[in-house]
């Protein structure tokens, strides 16, 4: 017979001892006796047995334990967890005890899916495993690595330490560019050249009226293809000098190259990477940076060294504490496993 048909009549059998117990405390009212007045016992011994053993179960239970489930605590902190995480519209004894029915459900849910074995599937495994290692990482390590700190004396030894290379900053230069991408087609380049070169004209013929720290101003926003600049005048902001593997970024710089002069028009140029009018905005020496310059990013480099190596001796403690047992002939054993995958293509990005 299944537990739900065991269930049934010790229901049914309870119910009647609780109808039994009632009935005989009206009798008793209508009599003139009351119950603590009467020697006489109750009229349903399995009713009184069964009080006896919530009172006892009641007072068994540890505290901050609300209910028991198969053997498995329900508790206090599980249920504000959850009161405070769905807020129900009241706070009465008909909703608390709905919201435990609620908590009740889920631990015999959670205590089937158990005994049938699912928290050994390796999937949910891994899941389960990586939400215990992240909560572990946030309450145990992260408070320890947060409180770790760079004193201003080992920012300015790793400053020293280091070469003028490491903090150098090459030649830079802050341009604007309207650009097409004509793809190499010459009727594209044909198409665009008179637009850029009518740009070209005007602000040769009048210079003042294009600020030179506003670049191309307003005449970028309907004349260029580079979404990122095309509100700002076309301004690229500080480009520097050092080696790229970004053609349209070393194409923009070549063009820019013989430009000296803060304001000074490129030529309208064609090339594999599109059609520009590059204008330069301002230049800036190449130069090593002053320490007061450096601190902020050395700092970081340095707290992030640090924590990592804090974040990797943890996790080493925690692995040599553990006792472990590995079965090295079973693994060689195994049948078979698939392949290594095949390694992903790098996507192309697109054209700014």
């Amino acid at each position: 017979m299944s537990r739900l048909s065991d269930i049934r009549p010790l229901r049914s059998f309870a119910l009647a001892g609780v109808l039994a117990l009632s009935a005989t405390a009206s009798c008793r009212r209508e009599s003139g006796v009351t119950p603590a007045a009467s020697a006489v016992g109750p009229a349903d011994p399995a009713a009184a047995a069964a009080s006896a053993t919530a009172a006892s179960a009641a007072t068994a239970a540890p505290a901050g334990v609300l209910a028991v489930v198969d053997g498995r605590p329900v508790t206090e902190a599980t249920f504000r967890h959850w009161w405070e995480n769905r807020r129900p519209a009241a706070d009465t004894p008909e909703v608390r005890a709905g919201v435990l029915s609620r908590l009740i459900e889920r631990s015999a849910l959670a205590q089937a899916a158990r005994q049938a074995g699912l928290d050994q599937d390796p999937v949910l495994a891994e899941q389960i495993e990586a939400l215990l290692i992240a909560r572990l990482r946030e309450t145990r390590w992260q408070p320890h690595l947060d409180a770790l700190k760079v004193t201003e004396a080992e920012v300015r030894a790793a400053y020293e330490a280091r070469s003028g290379e490491a903090f150098g900053q090459p030649e830079s230069t802050r341009v604007a560019v309207l650009w097409f991408n004509t793809r190499g087609q010459a009727p594209l380049v044909a198409r665009y050249r008179p637009r850029l070169e009518e740009i070209r004209r005007q602000i040769l013929a009048d210079p003042a009226a294009f600020p030179v720290a506003s670049g191309f101003g307003e005449l970028a926003a309907g004349n260029t293809e580079h979404a990122a600049s095309r509100l700002k005048g076309g301004d690229l902001g500080w480009l520097d000098s050092g080696p790229s593997t970004d053609p349209w970024r070393v194409a923009v710089l070549e063009t820019a190259a013989s430009l000296q002069q803060p304001g000074d028009l490129s030529e309208v140029t064609a090339n594999a990477s599109g059609l520009f009018l590059v204008r330069v905005i301002e230049r800036r020496a190449a130069r090593v940076q002053s320490f007061d310059e450096a601190k902020p990013r050395l700092e970081r480099s340095l707290l992030e060294q640090r924590r990592s190596e804090a974040g990797q001796q943890l996790m080493s403690d925690i692995v040599a504490a553990a006792s472990v047992q590995r079965f090295d002939e079973r693994l060689s054993a195994l049948a078979p496993l698939p392949p290594p995958a095949a390694p992903q293509p790098v996507p192309a990005f697109p054209n700014p």
